[in-house]
């Protein structure tokens, strides 16, 4: 999380001041092991999750628990704002579908989705201990506001077997910013390819919403080689996304960097053997 902007904006208020400053002490000692507690965070984080808490009190009960330990699945990414701001802007394609996040890390943008749109449902999923037990304790502090059911569950790509999927059965895939890590992507794309390749008891075609940040162009390559080995059709929706989306709700950086991509199978690929690893 940037603090800098956040310090300029707010040093001479209290106690959000206050709390800036402790924050980036703790950034500063690199051997921090421990979770940031609510006190810690409640107020910096209701600015910084509702782009309308500057014209309104802090509501001590209506805060986001969030670690400052900074491991991937702890931090807030550029994309997954982006991403929130995809299903507002697209709400309307979500309703009385079951979606399925990956990567879901602190939950924003499930969360999002599940605040503005009836879905039948909506999965978020990671995988480490410390993600999973603060991704569930966001979704239970907010649980009041959700317009549908929000789950969480655990879902390793590394040791995730297909036949698991009948327990989500989702309809649509989401996730922001899980293309960074190229020893990842062939258990990432597995994934994907065995959830859209499944269209049984689903209305229509399955799909999933990727949003990356495009920070080594040849990382990007190596996933979308990875998606034409798994037989998965990739299309770039950034442009037309944008044009819905309009300017940006959420204040983060890189939007320019930022792609929105599309991806789905042909059901008669299923009929095709995936590549072995």
């Amino acid at each position: 999380m940037e603090l800098q902007g956040v310090l300029e904006a707010y040093r001479a208020m209290e106690p959000v001041g206050s709390i800036i400053q402790r924050i980036k002490k703790e950034f500063e000692i690199e051997s921090v092991q421990a979770d940031a507690d609510d006190g810690l965070v409640e107020a910096l984080m209701e600015f910084v999750l509702n782009p309308k808490m500057a014209e309104e009190s802090v509501n001590s009960e209506a805060t986001h628990h969030v670690s400052f330990t900074i491991p991937i699945g702890l931090k807030l990414w550029e994309a997954g704002w982006m991403l929130a701001e995809y299903a507002i802007a697209h709400e309307s394609d979500f309703r009385g579908r079951n979606v399925l996040e990956l990567g879901a890390g602190v939950g924003f943008t499930g969360m999002v989705l599940g605040c503005i749109c009836p879905a039948s449902r909506i999965v978020l999923t990671d995988y480490a201990p410390n993600v999973m037990q603060n991704l569930r304790y966001n979704v239970e502090i907010n649980a009041s506001k959700f317009l549908c059911p929000v789950d969480v569950q655990t879902l390793d790509w590394d040791t995730w077997q297909p036949t698991d999927q009948d327990k989500v059965r989702p309809d649509i895939l989401l996730a922001g910013d899980c293309v960074y890590d190229v020893a990842a992507f062939p258990s990432l794309t597995r994934v994907v390819q065995a959830f859209l390749g499944n269209n049984s008891g689903s209305s229509s075609q399955r799909v999933a919403i990727f949003a990356a940040t495009i920070r080594n162009q040849k990382t990007f390559q190596a996933f979308l080689d990875q998606l034409a080995a798994h037989r998965i059709e990739y299309v770039d929706i950034t442009e037309p996304a944008f044009e819905k989306m309009g300017e940006q709700i959420y204040s983060y950086s890189n939007r320019d960097q930022m792609r929105l991509c599309r991806l789905s199978r042909s059901v008669s690929d299923d009929a095709t053997p995936a590549p072995t690893e």
